[in-house]
């Protein structure tokens, strides 16, 4: 089966307004795109706990400055669009109470008939804990309470979950999702408990932010781990999102982060992701320097739309 391609809704950033996230959604439904993705930034805290995994002096991209709320986003997304996959990768869950943001989730699903994928995530940011109570060191913990809980509450009534952080008594909870037994729920994770876990609870993997071989071998855990829970990796998805940053210049291979590099580069790369098996994988040129305007980003989704087709054009 061929590896299906999405790509980044421009909500982050300058380039972040209502306009271009209707004419993104409109053009990438046009160009044929399997899905729409967002992701979650809370804040951008000016004396950080914990350093960003993802630059090397451990700041965050400016610009994180500005982030349209994801869920919202996509569901404004919906409303313009009638095919279309809505994914999130990821919201970090820890977060969130599971009998909210099951009937957010719920409800997005109905008003999109049947179209949002859930990707979570633990959480990398000790101050986003902070400012969302929850316990640094517990939020593993607290994130697989609440998958647990999120799966019951989108389940038959009546609704039934005690755990140690989230109790739900018996109880009607409406709506269900459109799709049955509920909308895909993927673990987005690096280390071996985290890809465990993945492999255990939920319906998939998404990765991000690492060379090519080091998200194949992810991906390739978390079918150990599924495969030892009796479970199918062939029933499950695998999406790589690819934070682009195309350059004039080969990088080095050694520790290139996926997507990043030249056209050949990223071409190379989205096609290993491919045959190595990868269901889904979507471009994100939120952080791409020549991004500055609604014309250049839609200029780049023109190009990835053919990546695996034909050379793409510089």
């Amino acid at each position: 089966m061929a590896m299906k391609l999405g790509f980044a809704l421009p909500h982050i950033g300058p380039i972040a307004t209502r306009d271009n996230i209707r004419k993104a959604a409109e053009e990438a439904e046009a160009l044929g795109y399997h899905s729409l993705w967002t992701n979650e930034r809370v804040l951008v805290p000016l004396n950080a706990k914990t350093p960003y995994p993802g630059t090397a002096d451990g700041k965050l991209n400016a610009e994180y400055d500005t982030v349209f709320e994801n869920m919202t986003a996509l569901t404004y997304a919906s409303a313009i669009t009638s095919r279309i996959r809505l994914g999130v990768s990821v919201i970090n869950i820890p977060f969130y109470n599971p009998v909210m943001l099951g009937r957010r989730v719920a409800t997005m699903d109905q008003l999109s008939d049947g179209r949002v994928t859930l990707g979570v995530g633990l959480a990398w940011s000790e101050d986003e804990c902070d400012v969302n109570n929850v316990p640094f060191r517990q939020r593993g913990r607290i994130g697989e309470e609440a998958i647990e809980a999120l799966k019951a509450v989108w389940g038959p009534d009546p609704v039934e979950y005690h755990g140690k952080y989230f109790n739900i008594p018996a109880s009607v909870i409406g709506p269900k999702p459109v799709q049955t037994p509920h909308p895909p729920i993927l673990v987005g994770a690096f280390m071996p408990k985290a890809l465990d876990r993945a492999g255990r609870l939920a319906d998939g993997f998404t990765g991000c932010c690492a060379p090519v071989d080091a998200l194949i071998t992810m991906m390739s855990a978390v079918k150990d781990a599924a495969l030892a829970r009796g479970r199918d990796p062939d029933t499950m998805q695998w999406v790589m999102r690819c934070l682009v940053t195309r350059t004039d210049s080969p990088v080095d291979d050694a520790g290139r982060a996926v997507a990043v590099g030249t056209w050949d580069q990223i071409q190379a790369d989205t096609q290993k992701l491919a045959d190595a098996g990868v269901t889904e994988t979507f471009f994100d040129v939120s952080f791409q320097p020549d991004v500055k305007d609604l014309t250049s980003y839609l200029r780049y989704m023109e190009r990835f739309r053919a990546i695996l087709e034909v050379p793409v054009a510089v």
